[in-house]
């Protein structure tokens, strides 16, 4: 500050010599001075942005949830496979305030060197279960009945979801199992013949699908059936 010269003064003499700057000499200026200002504005822009667009993406309902163990199909990992973009359409949902999703990303075998893996994989789809937050279960014959015992089949007894009509005709596709009262209960479907999964590439050994019954979108879940076989 000069001598004898208020803060006012320096302002205003700034001012003046900032007028006199050429364009590249303005930005030079205001960098010099100002560059710690102007990165913390961009930093709150940058965050305030990332905030906005994750709130975008993920203020959504999923009002389908199809956990899928020991199958892949092609376009999978962006969504794209046909049955998540097909079922989407056939369910009328908008994509965007309500989606399904279809998560291939399960293996509930594994081998003896990945059992870290796959025990997280089992744990994962209970605790989806136990929170209301898994639809359905799609997986081999052989491990359709992996989560059932004695006393809890896990699946929903599909007399409860199909109409007679659908029970007929899906007759020879029903999956049973045996509690320990000895009922023989329908608690899966082989959709291996189903139309739309014969024509989708996925690739699975005799793929089967349940309802958890502690869905809470237990239309949709059921709405899965009548999709894949074209009822």
């Amino acid at each position: 500050m000069a001598e004898g010269n208020s803060i006012r003064d320096e302002i205003k003499e700034e001012k003046k010599k900032f007028k006199t700057l050429s364009f590249f000499a303005k930005i030079q200026y205001i960098w010099q001075y100002y560059k710690f200002y102007i990165l913390a504005v961009i930093l709150v822009v940058v965050a305030v942005g990332a905030f906005i667009n994750s709130y975008i993406r993920t203020n959504y309902d999923k009002v389908c949830y199809i956990a899928v163990a020991e199958g892949t199909i092609a376009n999978h990992a962006d969504d794209q496979d046909v049955l998540s973009v097909d079922f989407t359409e056939y369910l009328g949902i908008d994509n965007k305030n309500e989606r399904i999703d279809i998560d291939y990303s399960y293996s509930i075998v594994g081998d003896a060197l990945d059992q870290t893996n796959t025990n997280i994989d089992i744990n994962k789809i209970y605790t989806l279960a136990s929170t209301s937050n898994l639809d359905g279960y799609l997986t081999e014959r052989d491990y359709i009945d992996m989560f059932s015992n004695s006393k809890e089949t896990f699946l929903y007894d599909l007399r409860e979801l199909l109409t007679t009509e659908e029970l007929d005709k899906l007759a020879d596709q029903l999956v049973y199992f045996t509690d320990g009262d000895g009922n023989s209960i329908p608690f899966a479907v082989d959709i291996s013949t189903a139309p739309v999964i014969k024509a989708s590439g996925l690739q699975m050994n005799d793929p089967c699908y349940g309802i958890p019954v502690t869905t809470k979108y237990a239309d949709n879940a059921t709405a899965f059936i009548r999709y894949v076989f074209e009822l």
